[in-house]
């Protein structure tokens, strides 16, 4: 029997911490919104990072000069349109697995401890898409979504109550694991005094992301073993 001291909720940022779509993604949701929208945006210029797919979408109309009802109108014609081309851009080729990503996540599949899943801002089916081409989906049956809250600090919470729901198991404070590439995975758990692991595979420099005090950074995730000592802690 597992002492329950040891339990993990380990939640998963997806972009620059589990792959990279070499801005493939970006450019297909911008592309995305300027064929729907009739019009040209600053989307190409703007900061992705660590923020949901509908915040991101706000902020670039807001950023673009363009008119905010075009929000409620269009967000549900442009998310439709941004899945069609992800589906036909993404593939094994071009969609790069991370530094010890595979490594660790059939690591923690051998974790009777340890519970996976997915904290991105991505919404659910942004994130199959991603998730199918590597492989990797097959590690994730569920998560929080940029579809279940605007803001990523809102998710964890999201998160921990699924994963009642799937093992029955209440996960608190240091229980709750998250790993993430950029200071809004740092930051988005720290009220409910999560675990957060930084890593610079991501955007964001090893130097940046201390700035934002995660409780362990690493340059990437390829120190398998270290990396479940300090889950595991």
């Amino acid at each position: 029997m597992i002492a329950k001291q040891y339990l993990r909720l380990i939640l998963f940022d997806i972009d620059g911490t589990l792959i990279s779509t070499d801005g493939a993604a970006k450019r297909c949701l911008v592309q995305a919104m300027e064929e729907t929208l009739g019009s040209t945006t600053v989307g190409l210029e703007h900061d992705f990072s660590g923020k949901t797919d509908p915040q991101i979408f706000s902020e670039i109309v807001h950023a673009s000069g363009l008119p905010v009802e075009i929000i409620a109108r269009h967000q549900d014609a442009v998310f439709t349109l941004f899945f069609d081309k992800l589906e036909k851009e993404l593939n094994a080729e071009n969609v790069t697995v991370l530094p010890g990503v595979r490594t660790l996540l059939e690591a923690l599949a051998q974790e009777e401890a340890a519970t996976i899943a997915l904290l991105t801002g991505n919404t659910l089916r942004g994130a199959r898409i991603k998730l199918t081409p590597p492989d990797l989906l097959r590690h994730f049956a569920f998560g929080a979504f940029g579809n279940d809250a605007y803001h990523r600090h809102d998710l964890p919470e999201i998160a921990v109550a699924r994963a009642y729901e799937r093992t029955g198991a209440t996960f608190r404070a240091k229980d709750i694991v998250i790993i993430g590439d950029t200071p809004h995975d740092i930051d988005c758990g720290r009220h409910l005094n999560v675990r957060s692991i930084g890593v610079a595979t991501g955007g964001h420099s090893h130097e940046l992301l201390a700035q934002h005090s995660p409780d362990y950074l690493f340059d990437d995730l390829t120190d398998t073993s270290r990396l479940l000592d300090v889950i595991f802690d």
